[in-house]
């Protein structure tokens, strides 16, 4: 009998392990840009001096839209929007930007957002703005112009993980990651060597 429980084991950890593997074989054949690039600018835009971490207590275990996913395991994406709204003047938790979404039906069912809703809940004062390819051009425009990109790059094991783009230093672009609690902004090339998807948060027109 134990022997069969071994074997099953077996299976299981290698299930396993080769999903990890094909998850991130995948990963790194998906169209990516260097983390570094573009023009060489020297800014920082509007920044609280904190990062809003998806794993604070005070809304970690809140469900992410109607997904499986709590905002502490899946709301990288929520926390680094709500980062952006904060600092162009629509103040927001990712609790708050969490319910708002909600009620806006601005969720599909996996927990990811419906970037028109973002007008939707900021009262028309922001717009997000979803890109089909990366470019260092388009993450500098929006920087350039006061916005804020927001890009997803993949933590180890393939894991899809977004954070909030808040300055640049030469070709060095400046991070809020809600992963990380640190009083700075990080270099993007600390925590990724690739960029894989851009959106923008911008003031409305």
């Amino acid at each position: 009998m134990r022997r069969y429980a071994f074997i099953g084991l077996s299976a299981l950890v290698l299930v396993a392990t080769s999903c990890v593997l094909l998850r991130t074989c995948w990963v790194r054949m998906a169209p990516a840009i260097a983390s570094t690039g573009g023009k060489d600018l020297h800014l920082r835009l509007p920044d609280a001096g904190k990062t809003h971490l998806q794993k604070d207590k005070r809304w970690a275990a809140d469900q992410l839209g109607t997904s499986t996913g709590t905002l502490g395991s899946h709301g990288c994406l929520v926390s680094s929007v709500a980062m952006a709204c904060s600092n162009l003047g629509v103040k927001l938790t990712p609790k708050e930007l969490n319910e708002r979404l909600k009620q806006a039906k601005g969720f599909l069912p996996q927990g990811w957002v419906v970037w028109n809703a973002i007008p939707r809940v900021t009262e028309g004062k922001l717009s997000a703005e979803y890109h089909p390819a990366s470019s260092h051009a388009l993450m500098d425009e929006a920087l350039e112009h006061g916005a804020y990109p927001v890009v997803k790059y993949f933590l180890l094991g393939g894991i899809q993980h977004w954070c909030v783009i808040v300055g640049k230093d030469g070709l060095e672009y400046l991070a809020r990651d809600p992963l990380r609690d640190d009083q700075e902004p990080v270099k993007l090339s600390e925590l990724t060597a690739k960029i894989y998807a851009v959106r923008v948060i911008r003031r409305a027109e």
